[in-house]
């Protein structure tokens, strides 16, 4: 049994306002509960207090007491934690330090004392249950998001602590992937394991959850059962409802990206396979695809931080290759999957600035706009560093659109966020391109490729295997059996843990 009574919560270093305010909640063995709430609501914060990372890692004020299986957080150690409480990172590369994947599922094994025998039980039972045998020998770092994911998550089951805390386990994973670890999930706790899910994308884990709590402002505003919550969860807009689009692709436009036949090998693997792709001036154009389809590996080329092995890219006209790195950020502006990676400035309003300034642009206006738009101006004297995941995905997002370059790279722009923020970047989207911006999404959250983008290219295995409107491919029965695309409505919110 898990209990908070009366928790509020604040980070260090910050003199006002509570993350947690009053939260009292009493979490029975063998339930099953999803948290939900707006980016910021204290969702990350109510999950580090389940194990003492709050206070003994974070450090900050904490009034009340949690306690778990009768033990007082505060008054033991984080490792007194490990055998009852398994925790999955909302940031998986936070989580993952091996060189390969079958060391980073044995490491924690192996720190539990087990035998050589009971270990490789573990790495093969929690594989075949996830369905990542083949990911064994390749290193965490090499892998996509969505597979770096799946690996955390492994690495914490294979330990079966009775309580399994998971921090938006669906970010990043595609249909298949969402639908494996739901299925998983449903299997553990009719095994009789308390599981907590932090998430976003909750689709059809309100079917699947016996109890749901609402987040707001460190409170909480709901706290029932999961088929009560769906009104709640749109009255506040935490279930996106997207604007139809008001037109079809323009046809006739100059082109401002032409890729022939790029081809690109890593691990002595094989990502991409000759692509090839045109994309025209003000354009929205969605790259979607499974994880490890090569969707991140082919942006990377389009302003030289990847060469390929073979082809040619070429951008107004001119080749990518022997341009300089300030000279492609001028063209080509992406924001990354992992918005820590993007990160290096000590203030929001400094990271945002630091494009802007290499560039020798003038921000002006501009950035009031982008401030408003983005909901960034609370976090301008805040440090990137300590924000919500969906926080530092606005921000590293914001710096980019500040440098306005031709074309605009968001990589997996949807994840961590909230239905409110996928309303309103849907709505800045169709701005930008007002604007004369070139914008490439790629994604696999399909109903927002569907809501924002004209045209799609499927990527499949490192091959283009589609190429033309979301109507068109949505249902093309042979992409669907393939697995190339998800077979599900995309009215349906496009959430393929549905």
């Amino acid at each position: 049994m898990i209990g908070f009574s009366n928790v509020s919560y604040r980070y260090p270093h910050t003199s006002h306002g509570w993350v947690l305010e009053g939260i009292d909640l009493t979490i029975k063995d063998g339930e099953y509960l999803l948290v939900c709430g707006g980016s910021g609501s204290g969702k990350s914060t109510f999950g580090y207090h389940f194990n003492g990372l709050i206070p003994h890692f974070f450090g900050g004020v904490l009034k009340g007491s949690v306690l778990v299986d009768g033990l007082d957080t505060a008054g033991k150690r984080v490792c007194d934690f490990l055998s009852k409480v398994g925790l999955v990172f909302q940031n998986a590369d936070a989580q993952l330090f091996n060189s390969t994947v079958e060391n980073e599922i044995a490491f924690g094994l192996e720190s539990l004392g087990l035998s050589a025998r009971q270990i490789n039980r573990q790495i093969r039972w929690v594989t075949e249950l996830l369905r990542i045998e083949d990911l064994l020998g390749r290193s965490p770092t090499a892998l996509s998001g969505g597979e770096k994911r799946l690996v955390a998550l492994a690495s914490v089951l294979s330990m079966n602590p009775p309580t399994l805390l998971l921090d938006e386990p669906f970010a990043h994973l595609d249909w298949v992937s969402a639908r494996r670890v739901r299925e998983a999930l449903r299997e553990i706790h009719r095994g009789g394991k308390t599981i907590v899910v932090i998430e976003q994308r909750f689709g059809g884990l309100l079917q699947d959850a016996t109890r749901c709590i609402v987040l707001e402002c460190g409170k909480i505003l709901f706290d029932g059962h999961p088929g009560d919550a769906h009104p709640v969860l749109l009255q506040q807009h935490l279930i996106p409802r997207y604007l139809q689009k008001e037109r079809e692709r323009l046809q006739g436009k100059h082109c401002a990206l032409v890729a022939e036949e790029i081809s690109y090998r890593m691990e002595n693997r094989q990502i991409l396979k000759q692509v090839s792709l045109k994309i025209e001036e003000g354009e929205r154009l969605a790259i979607v695809g499974r994880n490890g389809s090569g969707k991140t590996t082919l942006i990377k080329h389009l302003n030289g931080l990847l060469m390929p092995a073979a082809g040619k890219l070429t951008i107004m006209g001119e080749e990518v290759r022997g341009k300089t790195p300030r000279q492609r950020a001028s063209l080509v502006g992406i924001s990354f999957q992992n918005p820590n990676d993007q990160f290096f400035k000590n203030l929001v309003r400094d990271e945002l600035l630091a494009g802007v300034k290499v560039l020798g642009k003038n921000s002006g206006k501009w950035f009031q706009e982008i401030c408003i738009l983005f909901g960034l101006h609370e976090l301008l004297d805040r440090s990137p560093y300590r924000l919500s995941e969906g926080q530092k995905k606005r921000v590293a997002l914001a710096s980019i659109v500040l440098m306005h370059p031709k074309i605009l790279v968001l990589d997996e722009p949807t994840v961590g966020q909230d239905g409110r923020f996928l309303e309103a970047i849907a709505g800045l989207l169709v701005s930008l391109e007002e604007r004369g911006f070139t914008i490439v999404i790629v994604t696999h959250d399909l109903a927002f490729a569907s809501a924002t983008a004209d045209r799609w290219i499927v990527l499949h295995e490192g091959q283009v295997v589609g190429d033309g409107s979301p109507r068109k491919l949505s249902g093309n029965r042979e992409l669907i059996e393939m697995g190339a695309i998800a077979g599900h409505d995309l009215r349906d919110n496009g959430d393929p843990v549905r």
